[in-house]
């Protein structure tokens, strides 16, 4: 069980961290001001040191007792307050809850009423019942905070644990009312700043979700400049709108694909208001231009492909035509199969050399490598300075279309031409031969390259592809010796390959040595489980003591 101190010593809450994914520190809650510190006598300070340093120790139920010794002594003092929300925490972690509840935390609440402890006890009654189970009190204690004390941050960590209830409970609405109030009622000072901005998107996402988008962007524009709403909008991790009309418009449901339609249609009409007010004016119009293109993000997350191609129809026509905007509308003919119309629009860039280079690449996609290589050839021919990149290009079009020998022709030209570079050809050229299956030229190749350990770790394939399992284990060998992170997978290659040579006697006994030195790798998981269902052998990971 989780402990209640634990969260409020870190300001956090589950809710925050799963929903917000972003900490939100509240400040250790549950200490004592230096202003409250100095006001304790020097025997009331010596005995809470005493309780404090066991309780940092993790000695609870002494600490526990010390606590309580504080408060017999001192119970009239700026101290007790704390001693008993501290006294509170020793029977937390020692799984007395109950007492916890009704003989700590409300007895903060009974006796201090006024004492910066009593919001935190308020708030950590609720979480012990949350802990316990018992969901129904811990409403009851969150909502009593907040009622009880509405200012207090402890009142934003309570509503965020009751947004966190609402939503487990599958209850939007509730969701909804307490996103709303963290949004528009709570002040944002000091440290409820962070959890009310990150209720606000999340109620943002929540509406979005909804189609209810002008409630939405009006939750968002409490987080932000007027100026940067549509790129929070779009922003994953704040508005989120991309990621909800691709999931609303991919549902197989009718009205949720009405949602989603809904939804795209308000917020592109929002986005246009910012672009034609923006584009009038030359300073903003760049601006303007970039919330443009977020109107075809819109319709593109929505899956309107012909309300997509609508906008960019229209940006061609009302702004100066760049390579941007070209390559934004070849990528739509790309992506609806109209690859012709594709390149020849790539064909307008006014970078020529860029506008090929992706008309190749649409070749490559249709897998007409040829094509593709004539044009990285002709390209390497037009710009020496590019010439490397071009050509690199064609060789791995040579590869994806099956033509190995080809490919090798191209990076023993990179050789002469590209000599700084010359590692990294014959490691491509080595790599090339491996992909091919030709095993004892790769093995050769690789010798003469420095990509520890990949070199090595192929040159093992080759040599078990080739039945040489001892030049495999020397080299896996070699891998553990000098290459810290791969020794695990090192280890369970050699097993592996005992095992391809039959030799199920070292197998086994080199599978028990990966569970052994590396229990706590995927490697050592994955050794305990052959053992188990291969041999039937049952055997203990080398951590299970932890």
């Amino acid at each position: 069980m989780a402990s209640v101190a634990k969260a409020v010593r870190g300001g956090l809450c589950s809710l925050v961290v799963l929903i917000f994914c972003a900490p939100l520190s509240a400040g250790p809650l549950d200490e004592m001001s230096l202003e409250r510190w100095a006001k304790l006598k020097e025997a009331e300070r010596y005995q809470l040191n005493v309780a404090e340093k066991l309780y940092r120790e993790k000695h609870y139920k002494v600490a526990g007792d010390e606590y309580e010794k504080f408060l017999k002594l001192y119970d009239k003092s700026e101290g007790a307050a704390f001693a008993q929300l501290k006294w509170s925490h020793c029977q937390i972690e020692q799984r007395k809850l109950n007492s916890a509840i009704k003989d700590g935390y409300q007895s903060v609440i009974d006796y201090f009423p006024e004492s910066p402890e009593a919001p935190i006890a308020a708030l950590l009654i609720g979480r012990t019942y949350q802990s316990m189970g018992d969901t129904k009190l811990a409403k009851k204690a969150f909502f009593k905070t907040v009622s009880t004390y509405p200012k207090h941050f402890s009142a934003v960590m309570a509503r965020l644990d009751l947004v966190d209830i609402a939503a487990k409970e599958s209850d939007p609405d509730a969701q909804t009312t307490l996103l709303k109030e963290l949004t528009f009622d709570v002040e944002r000072k000091g440290p409820t700043v962070d959890p009310c901005v990150n209720a606000a998107r999340l109620l943002a996402r929540l509406q979005f979700n909804a189609a209810n988008f002008e409630d939405g962007i009006k939750a968002l524009g409490t987080t932000c400049k007027e100026e940067d709403l549509p790129s929070t909008m779009m922003h994953p991790a704040y508005g989120g709108l991309p990621a909800i009309l691709l999931q609303l418009s991919g549902s197989m449901d009718e009205p949720t694909k009405k949602r989603s339609e809904k939804l795209a249609d308000a917020a592109a009409a929002w986005l246009k208001t910012q672009v034609t007010a923006k584009l009038a004016d030359p300073k903003l119009k760049p601006k303007a231009v970039e919330t443009w293109y977020l109107v075809a993000d819109v319709r593109h997350a929505a899956r309107q492909p012909e309300k997509e191609k609508a906008v960019l129809d229209e940006m061609n026509g009302a702004t100066p035509v760049d390579d941007v905007l070209l390559g934004r509308i070849a990528l739509w003919f790309k992506e609806n199969k109209q690859m012709e119309k594709a390149r020849a629009t790539y064909a307008k860039f006014k970078d020529a050399a860029e506008g090929q280079g992706q008309i190749a690449a649409s070749f490559m996609d249709e897998k007409q490598y040829d094509k593709a290589v004539e044009i990285y050839r002709r390209l390497a021919v037009g710009d020496p300075k590019t010439a490397p990149k071009w050509l690199t290009a064609a060789a791995w079009a040579y590869r994806q279309g099956g033509k190995p020998d080809q490919a090798i022709a191209v990076y023993q030209e990179l050789l002469v031409a590209d000599a700084p570079k010359a590692p990294e050809y014959h490691f491509q050229i080595a790599e090339t031969l491996f992909r091919a299956s030709r095993w004892k030229e790769s093995i050769t190749a690789y010798r003469g390259t420095d990509h520890f350990p990949q070199n090595y770790q192929n040159m093992a394939m080759a040599n078990r592809q080739l039945k040489q399992y001892d030049e495999a284990i020397s080299l896996y060998t070699q891998i553990m010796s000098s290459s810290a992170p791969n020794a695990s997978w090192a280890l369970y290659q050699i097993a592996a390959t005992h095992e391809q040579a039959g030799r199920a006697e070292e197998a086994i006994k080199v599978f028990k040595q990966v569970c052994d030195k590396f229990p706590k790798t995927q490697e050592g998981s994955n050794a305990h489980s052959h053992l188990n269902q291969k041999y039937k052998i049952s055997v203990t990971l080398g951590g299970a003591k932890d």
